[in-house]
């Protein structure tokens, strides 16, 4: 078993917990998710036979909830 730590920004509530352990479970090879609203954070401990962190990562971004976040900084000054 692995276990694979994500940063979720957009879990921001226990109905958001909620749904990301409900996709996340029904995984084959998913064996257990801690997933906390207070921190942003999801653990996945997981068999690596039978998912990967891609698999993991594309379902939740499919589900609207990606793996970190990007921003585009601007400077008025190009500084």
């Amino acid at each position: 078993m692995k276990t694979y730590t994500l940063d979720l920004p957009t879990l921001y509530g226990d109905h958001h917990v909620i749904e990301v352990r409900r996709i996340l479970l029904a995984l084959p090879g998913v064996q257990d998710v801690y997933a906390s609203s207070a921190f942003q954070v999801v653990e996945v401990t997981y068999d690596p036979d039978q998912v990967t962190e891609e698999q993991i990562d594309t379902l939740l971004a499919e589900a609207g909830y990606p793996n970190g976040f990007e921003f585009t900084l601007d400077c008025p000054n190009n500084r």
